[in-house]
C-alpha cells in the first residue's frame, strides 16, 4: 500500500536515512508488481480473444486467416509487446489496438505512482538535511542518495513518462493557518465513515440475472451450430468506445417445432418443412480499459425479412438484460432469449418454393445505469441507421400467427 501524500516526509522527522530508503524502495517495487499484473490480465484476454479466433476460423475453414492468428499467437507469447509492425486487419486489429491502449494506460499509471513516490521521497529527504545540520557525515550521505535517486534510469523514465498523463487536480494538503470557522448545518449531519473504492469482484461461475444467465469467457455452454457475426460500428466516431469495451455476437438456431414431410415414388419427389424456429443472440462483452458499474444494460435488437425479400426489414424485439458491476478485464458471455419465426419450405423435383421470415441481423448496445450510451455495433452494417442513440425500451415479439404458410405474392411476407 503506497503512503498518503506527504507520508515520507513526515517519516523523516523520525526516521533515519536507511529507514526512508527501505519505504521508498518497496513502494517502487509495489508500483512495478502492480503493473506487471495489470499487463499480464490485459495480455491474457487478448490471447484468450485470439484462441476464440482460432477455434471459429478452425471450424469455418479460413486457412489464410488461420494462418495469421496462429503466427500471432506465437509472436505475442514470446514477445508481450504489440509494435506498429504486428498490427494486422479487420476485427484482429480492433483488438490489437485496444491491448496497445490499455498497455499504455497501465505503464502511464504505474509511472505517475513511481514519480509520486519519487517526489515525497525528495521532500523527506531535504527535511532530513535540515535536522542534520552540522552533521557532515550525514548530510553527505544525503546528498549522494538524492544524486543516486536523480539519476537512477527506472526514475527518471517514470518522470518522462508521467508527464504524458492528463493532469489531475490538486490534492488539498493541511492548511498553514488554522480553517475558517464552519457554521453548523441546521439539522446535525451523521458523519459517513469513507471507505475506499474497490474493484467489482471477477465473475468465476454462471450468475443468474432475471431470465438471462452470464458466465465467465470460456466457461459458456456449447451451442449447435453456432454462427459468428461480424459486428460493426455504425459511425467512425463510435469506434473510440472500443478501447474501453469490447463486444462480440454470434446466433445459434432451435428447429425443434419445424415438422418434415418427405415423399418419394421413383418419378416424383419432395420434401416440405414447415413450423417455428427460434434464433438467439449469444453476446461476449469485455471491460477493456474500464469497470462496468451495476445496473448497466446490454440491449439486444432481432430483425427478421421476408424469406423471398430483403426489402422489408423488421425489428422482431428489443431485449433488454440488466448486468452486475463486472471489474477492468473481465469477460463474460450471456445467451439471449431470441425470437420465434415461422418457415415454410417445399423443395421438389422440378419446384422449390419458399415462405415465411429469416432472421436478418443484430443491434447490441451497452449503456450505464443512466442510460448513456457506451458502445453500439450491428451486424450486417445495413443497421448503422436503426441505432438508436439513447436506451430504447424493451419489447417483446408480437404474434406470430397468421405470419408464415405457404408463399404468397414474391416479394411480399406471406
Amino acid at each position: 500500500m503506497f503512503i498518503a501524500v506527504g507520508g515520507l516526509a513526515a517519516l523523516a522527522q523520525a526516521a533515519s536515512l536507511p529507514e526512508l530508503k527501505k519505504q521508498f524502495e518497496g513502494q517502487v517495487r509495489e508500483a512495478q508488481q502492480w503493473q506487471r499484473e495489470e499487463l499480464k490480465t490485459a495480455s491474457g484476454h487478448y490471447m484468450k480473444t485470439l484462441e476464440f479466433a482460432e477455434q471459429r476460423l478452425q471450424e469455418s475453414g479460413n486457412d489464410e486467416a488461420l494462418g495469421w492468428v496462429r503466427a500471432e499467437k506465437k509472436r505475442f507469447e514470446q514477445a508481450a509487446d504489440m509494435p506498429e509492425s504486428a498490427l494486422g486487419r479487420g476485427p484482429m486489429r480492433r483488438a490489437q489496438e485496444a491491448w496497445r491502449e490499455q498497455a499504455q494506460k497501465v505503464k502511464v499509471e504505474a509511472a505517475q505512482r513511481v514519480a509520486d513516490v519519487a517526489g515525497k521521497y525528495m521532500q523527506a529527504l531535504s527535511q532530513l538535511q535540515l535536522q542534520s545540520a552540522g552533521n557532515l557525515a550525514a548530510l553527505a550521505e544525503i546528498k549522494d542518495e538524492t544524486d543516486r535517486v536523480l539519476g537512477n534510469n527506472i526514475i527518471r523514465e517514470a518522470l518522462a513518462l508521467a508527464k504524458t498523463a492528463p493532469a489531475k487536480p490538486a490534492v488539498e494538503t493541511e492548511p498553514a493557518q488554522p480553517p475558517k470557522p464552519v457554521v453548523e448545518p441546521a439539522k446535525p449531519v451523521k458523519p459517513v465513515a469513507e471507505t475506499p473504492k474497490t474493484a467489482p469482484a471477477r465473475l468465476t461461475g454462471p450468475v443468474t440475472v432475471g431470465d438471462y444467465k452470464l458466465f465467465p469467457q470460456g466457461k459458456e455452454p456449447a451451442q449447435k451450430e453456432l454462427k459468428a457475426l461480424r459486428l460493426e460500428f455504425p459511425n467512425v466516431a463510435a469506434r473510440s468506445a472500443a478501447s474501453a469495451y469490447g463486444l462480440g455476437a454470434a446466433v445459434f438456431t432451435d428447429k425443434g417445432k419445424v415438422e418434415t414431410d418427405r415423399q418419394n415414388a421413383g418419378w416424383f419427389a419432395f420434401r416440405q418443412e414447415r413450423g417455428m424456429t427460434r434464433t438467439a443472440a449469444r453476446v461476449t462483452l469485455t471491460c477493456h480499459g474500464r469497470e462496468l458499474a451495476e445496473g448497466s444494460k446490454l440491449v439486444v435488437h432481432y430483425f427478421s425479412h421476408p424469406a423471398n425479400s430483403l426489402s422489408d426489414l423488421r425489428e422482431e424485439r428489443v431485449e433488454q438484460i440488466a448486468l452486475p458491476a463486472l471489474p477492468r478485464g473481465q469477460a463474460v458471455v450471456v445467451d439471449g432469449t431470441g425470437i420465434w419465426l415461422g418457415k415454410f419450405e417445399h423443395r421438389g423435383t422440378h419446384v422449390r418454393l419458399k415462405g415465411g421470415d429469416e432472421f436478418y441481423g443484430l443491434i447490441v448496445g451497452l449503456f450505464d445505469p443512466d442510460g448513456k450510451l457506451l458502445i453500439q455495433q450491428c451486424s450486417p452494417s445495413a443497421l448503422a441507421k436503426s441505432c438508436p442513440a439513447s436506451l430504447p425500451k424493451e419489447r417483446q415479439q408480437d404474434d406470430l400467427r397468421g405470419r408464415y404458410g405457404p408463399p404468397g405474392p414474391p416479394g411480399g411476407r406471406p
